[in-house]
């Protein structure tokens, strides 16, 4: 009996090529019908199988002048064939599908309010397109998210924009402005647009400086040549939202961070004096080359995002 070594190598000096014209003249039945749909010569087909049986061993066909039967071997490696031929036609397909950016992993790192507030537009609209594609969500601050690409964690960030790093490339994504988040029954809800020396003159509910949301009311406090005297601090906008709620004080945060607000009884007002947009920026390897799936939804982001920023023109025109 032939040891299994024996008949792996074999298998070894079998091709694919082999095994479809093997397959074609297996279903087909007689060889003239087999060479009309594979547009082979009789002579070369007649060849070809029997370089298929000297490579197995075996006899896979008995062969009449007016038909062409499967051996017991010929029935069993039909079965081999198309399982083979199956499984390497689904191969070459999830293979197109990644080079062409519709399978693959994705991981984004993003700002919680991002996370949570642009993200899952995005993933609706590439998973629309490409439900085969896995994607994944890192949140943090805008260090934390951009040491995620650094290190290779994730493939792309989004986070506040102008952080330049050797390894990390950024590009403009978008602006959003930053709205005064007050109690719903505080007076300043009377006003249609409130300044930060209003802010600055109620006790202020900030997040810990590590934020891009603190730096930002930071900047334009200082713009406004303001200081608030009595501020909360917390890092949690959750937190943050049930002390405004409780009329505890009143802050300051981008548009996007608003949704995970929504639980508190809150009311938003343009700021000014100065106006403050927080710039967001996405982020990506210093690489020539990004994979097929991250590079498909960097172009989904990016589109996306550039249409919003054309509806913000409008709404504001």
């Amino acid at each position: 009996m032939d040891e299994p070594s024996a008949l792996y190598a074999w298998g070894m000096d079998i091709t694919l090529r082999q095994m479809e014209l093997f397959l074609s003249v297996a279903e087909a039945g007689p060889f003239t019908r087999a060479t009309e749909e594979v547009l082979l010569s009789q002579p070369v087909l007649s060849r070809t199988v029997q370089q298929l049986e000297h490579a197995v061993g075996a006899k896979l066909f008995e062969r009449t002048t007016r038909s062409l039967a499967l051996t017991p071997e010929g029935t069993e490696l039909l079965g081999v064939a198309r399982d083979i031929l199956r499984t390497y036609h689904r191969g070459m397909e999830r293979f197109a599908a990644l080079r062409a950016g519709e399978r693959g992993t994705v991981t984004v790192a993003a700002l919680p309010s991002v996370a949570a507030g642009m993200l899952p537009g995005v993933f609706r609209a590439v998973l629309g397109e490409h439900p085969a594609m896995q994607l994944r969500i890192l949140d943090g601050t805008t260090r934390e998210v951009i040491e995620y690409v650094r290190s290779g964690a994730a493939e792309l960030a989004i986070a506040e924009g102008g952080n330049a790093e050797p390894q990390v490339r950024g590009q403009l994504l978008c602006e959003e402005p930053v709205l005064a988040v007050l109690p719903a029954d505080h007076p300043l809800t009377e006003r249609a647009s409130v300044t930060w020396h209003d802010l600055a003159q109620q006790p202020f509910v900030a997040f810990t400086p590590s934020s891009s949301v603190r730096r930002l009311a930071d900047l334009s406090f200082e713009q406004a040549g303001v200081r608030p005297t009595n501020v909360i601090e917390t890092r949690e906008v959750g937190t943050a939202a049930g002390m405004i709620s409780a009329e505890l004080g009143v802050s300051a945060v981008p548009r996007l961070v608003l949704p995970l607000m929504a639980f508190g009884r809150l009311v938003t007002r343009p700021l000014n004096k100065p106006g403050t947009v927080r710039k967001l920026a996405v982020y990506a390897p210093r690489t020539p080359v990004l994979p097929p799936a991250s590079a498909y939804f960097l172009h989904r982001l990016l589109h996306g995002a550039g249409a919003e920023r054309e509806g913000e023109g409008e709404r504001r025109g």
